[in-house]
Order: C-alpha cells, then sequence, then structure tokens
C-alpha cells in the first residue's frame, strides 16, 4: 500500500475516533427487529441441505419485509436487515457452488449497495448494527477483490472492530466477526487464534440472541482445536448443539476436524479441505 493511501486512511480513522463511534441510535422497534432477524438465521441452520435452508431462507425473508411497519424503519436500518438475510443466504449458495456465477453476483450486489451507502454516509455516523453487518458483507465478498482494496478494507474493518470492542459494545456479533478477522489474518499481519478465542468466548457468552451464542461456541470450538485442546472443542460443539439441537452444522464440523481440517481452513479453501476429506474418509472406508 502507498504511504499516501496508509496516511489518508490514518487521518480518516483519527477523526473517527476523535468524534465519537456510532452514535446514531435505532428506536427501540427498530433494534427489536434485529432478533427477528437473527431468529430467521439461526432457524435456516437447522435445515438437512443448503438447498431446503436457502429456500426456507427466502420465505423467511418475504414474510418479515412484509410485516415490519416501514414507515417506522430508517433506511439504514432497512439495509442491515436486508444485508443480514443476504450474508445468510450467501452462505448456503457458497456451500452449494462457491464459484458459480449467480453466487458471485449475488455477494456483489449486496456488497455495491453498502459500498455506495458507506460513501454516502461517514463512519461515526453509522449504527452499531449497520455498521457490524455492513463489515461482514464486505469481509464475504473480500476474495473477489483487488488486493489494495483487501488491504485497505482489513485494515479498516480492524479499527472499527477494535474501536467498537474497547467501547464494550454489547453486540455477540460483532465479537464474532472480530474474532474471525483474527482467526483468518495471518500472523505476519496481526493474526492471532489465541485472541480470536478470548473474542469468541465474549460472544458465546453474551449472545443475546441464539444465533450469536451458536456461532460463537462453535467458533469457538474450532479455535480449542486448533489450539489442541480436543476436549474443550467437543465441549463447546456440544453447547452450541444445546442451543440448537438437531443442527445440521456441527455434525459437519465434526467431520472436518476427523480429517484433521478446522472450519477456518475449510471457509478459506474449500477445495483443498473436500479434497483433504474425501482422502480421509476414502482411506477410513477402505477405498483407494
Amino acid at each position: 500500500m502507498k504511504k499516501f493511501v496508509a496516511a489518508a486512511a490514518m487521518q480518516a480513522l483519527l477523526v473517527f475516533f476523535a468524534a465519537g463511534a456510532f452514535c446514531e441510535k435505532w428506536t427501540e422497534y427498530e433494534e427489536s427487529l434485529v432478533g427477528q432477524v437473527m431468529q430467521a438465521r439461526l432457524g435456516s441452520r437447522m435445515k438437512k441441505s443448503d438447498q431446503e435452508a436457502g429456500e426456507w431462507l427466502l420465505k423467511k425473508r418475504e414474510e418479515f419485509f412484509s410485516s415490519i411497519d416501514k414507515e417506522k424503519v430508517c433506511e439504514e436500518a432497512k439495509l442491515a436487515y436486508e444485508t443480514m438475510f443476504a450474508l445468510e443466504q450467501y452462505h448456503f449458495m457458497w456451500e452449494i457452488d462457491s464459484k458459480a456465477k449467480s453466487t458471485v453476483d449475488f455477494a456483489a450486489a449486496q456488497f455495491n449497495k453498502v459500498m455506495d451507502w458507506n460513501a454516502a454516509h461517514p463512519i461515526a455516523s453509522r449504527n452499531e448494527w449497520y455498521a457490524i453487518s455492513a463489515y461482514e458483507m464486505i469481509n464475504a465478498y473480500m476474495p473477489n477483490l483487488k488486493y489494495k482494496q483487501k488491504i485497505s478494507l482489513g485494515l479498516e474493518e480492524k479499527k472499527v472492530y477494535d474501536s467498537m470492542v474497547a467501547a464494550k459494545c454489547q453486540k455477540g456479533i460483532l465479537y464474532i466477526n472480530a474474532g474471525l478477522w483474527y482467526a483468518f489474518a495471518p500472523a505476519i499481519g496481526g493474526g492471532s487464534v489465541k485472541k480470536a478465542k478470548d473474542l469468541l468466548s465474549v460472544a458465546a457468552k453474551i449472545g443475546p440472541s441464539g444465533y450469536e451464542k451458536f456461532l460463537g461456541f462453535v467458533y469457538l470450538s474450532q479455535c480449542d482445536f486448533i489450539l489442541g485442546d480436543k476436549a474443550s472443542c467437543e465441549k463447546n460443539l456440544r453447547e452450541a448443539e444445546n442451543i440448537l439441537p438437531g443442527n445440521a452444522y456441527t455434525p459437519f464440523v465434526r467431520r472436518l476436524n476427523e480429517a484433521g481440517i478446522d472450519a477456518f481452513k475449510y471457509a478459506d479453501d474449500k477445495d483443498a479441505a473436500v479434497a483433504k476429506m474425501n482422502k480421509f474418509y476414502g482411506k477410513k472406508n477402505g477405498k483407494k
């Protein structure tokens, strides 16, 4: 990254910190609707196939937007809800075919909406829920960006997460997303599995939604797996299952772990992880 780009980014962040982050408040009604979206995201993890989950989630999205009082919801909140639904939808599309044009185009459309909103609204004026969902969407689309944009947005994302954590934001999804940033980043770039574990522990504890607690425990288990604590890994997977009994995700995570793969590596290089799984289970089943 060129020096003037880094300097400009730092200046913008200094203005952001001086102004006080995320002072725009939503109404109690707007805040309450987040819980409904989170419940839909959690419910989608109960479906036995990605296709079924995606179709179910689309129906839930339609029901949600047809039932809310749009006159009482600001445009920022509407975009945040839409982004939260899109993120979960993208998860299932990515599982079905991560490289399909329809999958990439779907993510690009929501990414562009977020970037357009961000361009028109300074960081310090954004609501916490919006900021969290926006960076989650940016992060999901990150593999499709050019290197310089990845670095720029990645650093901005980290600064915002660190600021919100320092301000003791009580939203579990923040600690999940911040934890994932540290889990995926290389050590030379500030990544740390132990730091990720600390953040994910908060998410699993505070929630407040079942979705946040569920993913907090699942990802926490993967930090334990990487750190070699298999007993704690299993304990946290069971905690997740206590929140969502009969879900389809934790059994898959166990299969990954049995093959020597953590969920972070699977998300980072799906093709390599699947090849390793096929090799492991093929040998285990007596196949060549």
